[in-house]
């Protein structure tokens, strides 16, 4: 083994020499090779941002929900267009307006897809009602069917409000006709005018005679749009699409609903906005902190410089060597960049701290090259050899997406440890640092502070013991959060539409999937599953048949009987701004001298309301008053034809059966060709809360194996995330430990490190708990990173004690241990400030990277040399 070393060090110095004669044939050969892989990457590199391909297809749970992908196409990749009002009717017609206009547009989108525009929905909406529900329908139109068929006729204000005079007339006489939803909501349209506020009168409410239900109300239309995953935002075009068609339309100002947008493709499309702002963002910091750190840390501006381009340099051949071995990059691969530079730089600003000192000692220029790559070449290659197994333990896992990840990292390791020991003496040479000689003023002042490890080594002993014991304890209750909205940044549109979706367990997107083989296996699952109790409901093909039709049909074919023709032609005169006054302006009067108002307040309250309306018109100019009248009149009158039409359109009921559905709503819930029937269950509890996401899915899978849907993937893919790193980290130990009893002369230097390693896991995971920092699958990626800079400080550390040892002890003081501070400050500087990325899942890595990061350094940096105490000359 030691004439091995000695062989490698021979050829170090013949090639650090080689590299110093021939230093501009190989800075030119770099320019042309970055140049040719700068142009490969940019023609060749893909980018994939299909999140179902982040884990292995061959696990059980993605075979199962590929299958149902398979059966049910149109379930993926979907838009939720979420249409939200305070009463049914604006909640329909927006949904309506915006459904005609979004059929055209083909080009975008795959399927359009509205339930309520369905024929089944439309003609035999009734028929979905109980038979006692349906009757109390029946009964409310019979009472108001007289006053309901005069407004038909003459659908204006005039026909309005001589209907309310019938009515008030009737009242007077005795009769018992409730008028208060209608008058309390001409009260809420007088406030809206004023205040120049989208309002429309819930004409269905007033001939349902529904009064308990409550806003908001909301309509659903699903899309699935043509997505190109090969683009970094699959699904821009199609949101921008959705926005702009919604402002066109002007439904929030005309109807007074709100358009809201969210399911799969639109969370990912939000989600992926936000990591790119909060990267730009990042990256002015990054650049800004690194340069201070590095310019403080190196104290030259040619060593900056020397190490940015080499830094660049092998981020290009990495790039270029992931385009090669890899095509395209997913979205944890594409993380390839942020590790390099925070592991890649290392190597070269060990390399030029050595170079510095040396140079400080006097060495010329060529000699203080030589000498660096010869003393820090050697545990340079035992960090990249160390580091590169960590990345290269993720690849055996299931985890494809930081499989790849690991595959390019660990190259890029390599990559780095080349450029590190070609290109960089190169431009040393070209640039070499100015002679100069150290001052010695901060060494003096602060000696005490290099040999702390040593003097003080059974305290930060006893204090790390007490430190591990105190925080195993937090550690061991580490979490992994396994909701992927949590990763989100919260103010996104379609983060918090979900999120009230899943408040509701009638409108939960997060449900459970399983697909019955034939009619029978699906009424045996469907038993079974009725019986559980975390199961609010279960939802299939014959809950789209109604029970007791023959009943119903009887009572719908009197109700057509008694309302006549709904759909004839209302003879509207045109009424001009005047007229709409003194119709008002009547029926006030009329008010004011019904014996009702004085012992009716909200008869009272509107009259009060008309009246001083009335009195502010006279008032305006007619360019005011025209807005006025028109919109009060839209408020009150805009949604009764959509009512009328619906209601007429319902009483053409007939029997329904599964051979007369419609298609579209048929190949939602049964696959013809496979003969598979789509069970959609409902959990009773809000699964926002990961223990009872958990326990829905556990409850479900021992009932049935075979189901599948969000709450299975969330907490399958988070189990496979989980078991994926603690494989990997298992299978990096060991190499890494094997590597260092290999290559370290000393044996017992493999435990000092692991030792120190894992007392800073120790620290990390402690302190992740205590801050609240849950593991996700975001940060777990900053984990091999922080691995990689734990050993890499190690040996470094360790290096420089074996080899090149101070006479005085002050280890911290050398160039090494500045070296490990510099990298550790580069890295929390660069990645660190992710920490202030709106999207948390990209904010939590950088926290859990910064204290990662911070305990190694402490760990590395006191606590190692302190185990090292035994070993110091004398000391034996």
């Amino acid at each position: 083994m030691k004439q091995l070393r000695n062989t490698a060090l021979q050829y170090m110095k013949n090639w650090i020499d080689l590299v110093q004669r021939f230093n501009i044939p190989v800075l030119l050969f770099s320019i042309l090779l970055a140049v040719l892989a700068l142009n490969y990457t940019k023609n060749n590199l893909g980018m994939n941002t299909d999140t179902k391909d982040m884990l292995s297809a061959d696990l059980a749970w993605r075979q199962l929900d590929l299958e149902y992908e398979k059966n049910f196409p149109q379930y993926t990749d979907n838009i939720l267009v979420v249409v939200e009002a305070n009463t049914p009717d604006q909640a329909l017609d927006a949904a309506d307006l915006l459904y005609q206009n979004l059929l055209p547009e083909t080009t975008l989108f795959k399927s359009v897809y509205y339930p309520n525009a369905l024929s089944i929905f439309k003609e035999s909406a009734l028929l979905f009602l109980d038979v006692d529900e349906l009757q109390d329908l029946a009964d409310n139109l019979a009472t108001i069917q007289p006053f309901l068929g005069r407004l038909t006729q003459d659908q204006t204000l005039r026909g309005l409000f001589a209907m309310l005079e019938d009515a008030i007339d009737a009242r007077e006489k005795g009769e018992d006709i409730d008028l208060e939803l209608l008058l309390t909501q001409i009260n809420e349209a007088i406030t809206a005018t004023r205040h120049q506020e989208a309002y429309r009168v819930s004409w269905h409410k007033l001939m349902s005679g529904d009064e308990d239900s409550k806003a908001p109300y909301r309509e659903f239309i699903i899309l699935q749009p043509r997505l190109d995953y090969s683009s970094l935002l699959p699904a821009a075009s199609h949101m921008q699409r959705l926005k702009q068609l919604t402002r066109e339309l002007r439904i929030e100002e005309n109807i007074g609903a709100k358009v809201r947008l969210t399911g799969s493709a639109a969370l990912a499309h939000e989600d992926l906005l936000s990591v790119t702002r909060g990267t730009e963002i990042a990256m002015v910091m990054a650049f800004t902190l690194v340069s201070i750190i590095m310019m403080v840390g190196l104290g030259s501006f040619r060593l900056v410089v020397a190490t940015l381009i080499t830094l660049v340099f092998g981020l290009i051949l990495t790039a270029a060597f992931a385009t090669l071995t890899v095509g395209k990059l997913n979205l944890i691969s594409v993380a390839f960049a942020v590790l390099y530079i925070g592991l890649g730089v290392d190597f070269a600003i060990h390399y030029c701290l050595r170079y510095r000192e040396l140079r400080f000692e006097g060495l010329d220029n060529v000699n203080a090259i030589r000498e660096s790559s010869i003393n820090v070449g050697s545990s340079l290659f035992l960090c990249a050899a160390t580091t590169a197994t960590g990345f290269f333990a993720f690849m055996p896992t299931d985890y494809d997406g930081v499989a790849e990840l690991g595959w390019i990292s660990g190259g890029g390791m390599f990559i780095s440890l080349i450029v590190t020991l070609t290109l960089l003496p190169a431009l040393l040479k070209l640039m070499p640092m100015a002679d100069k000689q150290q001052t010695g003023t901060f060494g003096r002042r602060f000696s005490w502070l290099f040999v702390l490890p040593f003097t003080q080594s059974r305290k930060i002993k006893l204090i790390a013991l007490v430190a591990v014991i105190v925080l195993l304890g937090f550690a061991t209750q580490i979490r992994f959060d396994y909701n992927t909205l949590n990763l989100q940044d919260q103010s996104n549109e379609s983060v918090q539409t979900y999120q009230d979706l899943l408040a509701e367990s009638d409108t939960s997107p997060w449900t459970g999937i399983i697909l019955g083989n034939g009619k029978q296996e699906a009424l045996t699952i469907i038993d079974k599953l009725q019986q559980l109790p975390l199961v609010d409901k279960l939802l299939w093909l014959a809950d789209f048949i109604p029970e007791d039709q023959d009943d119903k049909l009887a009572i719908i074919e009197e109700m057509s009987f008694l309302l006549g023709d709904l759909t004839a032609e209302p003879q509207n005169s045109r009424l001009n701004d005047q007229q709409r006054l003194q119709i008002l302006e009547r029926f006030s009067e009329k008010l004011q001298n019904s014996p009702l108002t004085r012992s009716e307040p909200l008869l009272l309250e509107l009259q009060q309301n008309l009246s001083s309306f009335v009195d502010a018109g006279k008032n305006e100019n007619s360019d005011v008053l025209a807005k006025q009248m028109s919109r009060f009149e839209r408020s009150l009158l805009d949604s009764l034809p959509g009512r009328l039409e619906t209601l007429s359109a319902s009483l053409d009921a007939d029997y329904i059966t599964e051979e007369n559905l419609p298609p579209q709503l048929l190949q939602r819930w049964y696959n013809a060709q496979g003969d598979r029937y789509l069970i959609e269950i409902y959990p009773r509890e809000n699964i926002q809360d990961n223990d009872a996401m958990r326990r829905f899915v556990e409850q479900l899978q021992a009932a049935d194996p075979r189901v599948v849907g969000s709450p299975v993937i969330n907490i399958e893919a988070s189990d496979a995330v989980i078991k994926a790193f603690q494989q990997a980290f298992s299978y990096a130990l060991l190499m890494i430990t094997l590597f260092l009893l290999v290559l370290l002369v000393h044996k017992r230097d493999t435990l000092y490190i692991l030792a120190s390693l894992l007392t800073a896991a120790i620290f990390t995971g402690g302190l992740s708990v205590i801050l609240g920092i849950p593991l996700n699958f975001a940060n777990v990626i900053a984990l091999p990173l922080i691995l990689g800079i734990g050993v890499d400080s190690g040996i470094h550390i360790l290096h420089r004690f074996r080899t090149a040892m101070p006479t005085d002890n002050s280890l911290l003081g050398t160039s090494s241990a500045r070296a490990v501070i510099v990298s550790a400050m580069t890295t929390m500087g660069s990645i660190g400030n992710l920490a202030f990325s709106p999207q948390l899942g990209t904010a939590s890595m950088g926290k859990l990277l910064t204290i990662g990061v911070a305990m190694t350094l402490i760990s590395m940096l006191l606590i190692l040399p302190s185990l090292l105490v035994n070993q110091l000359p004398g000391e034996e």
